[in-house]
């Protein structure tokens, strides 16, 4: 688990990911926290992520977590690394706060929460992400924790989007 003041960022477990397909009733008991209806945009890709989870043990410590939010002891959004470090020492994050809790600075959080976790490992050398190509929320909270553009990058999934890294110091 990784903490931070206000969040507990739960990593993706066998029972996590089988709470999360039985419903909010078991997921909420399965966290210890109140689970909204809507409390991730991403909901049907939970489940393709957990049979590459389970078909790639290294990936463990490096997929999907889940954000509980302390103050409202709520489930408020998902967040991760897309893999485990690679060769060079690179992961990657992303992150999604549903929109009743954004702008409380929950993403900017999580995010920090990421990044230390993953630089507490001797084999990350360096943190990216990608956000799309415009000044948006997420180019603005990448900035404010340190991470800088450094170009364009062809998303297969997304096309152009940005790419921003933070070195390990």
């Amino acid at each position: 688990m990784i903490e931070t003041p206000r969040l507990k960022i739960l990593p993706c477990d066998d029972t996590l990911f089988d709470a999360m397909k039985m419903g909010g009733g078991v997921l909420s008991q399965a966290i210890g926290a109140n689970v909204p209806k809507k409390w991730s945009q991403y909901r049907d890709t939970f489940a393709p992520a957990y049979l590459r989870w389970k078909a790639h043990p290294p990936l463990r410590d490096w997929w999907v977590h889940l954000i509980v939010y302390r103050p409202d002891n709520m489930l408020v959004g998902s967040c991760g690394y897309k893999g485990e470090p690679d060769a060079e020492g690179r992961v990657e994050i992303g992150y999604e706060i549903r929109p009743a809790h954004q702008n409380m600075g929950i993403a900017t959080e999580a995010a920090q929460g990421l990044v230390t976790h993953a630089f507490s490992h001797a084999e990350v050398k360096k943190v990216i992400a990608h956000t799309m190509p415009d000044e948006n929320y997420s180019t603005r909270l990448l900035q404010k924790i340190g991470f800088v553009r450094v170009g364009d990058y062809n998303d297969p999934d997304d096309g152009l989007v940005w790419r921003w890294e933070l070195d390990k110091l």
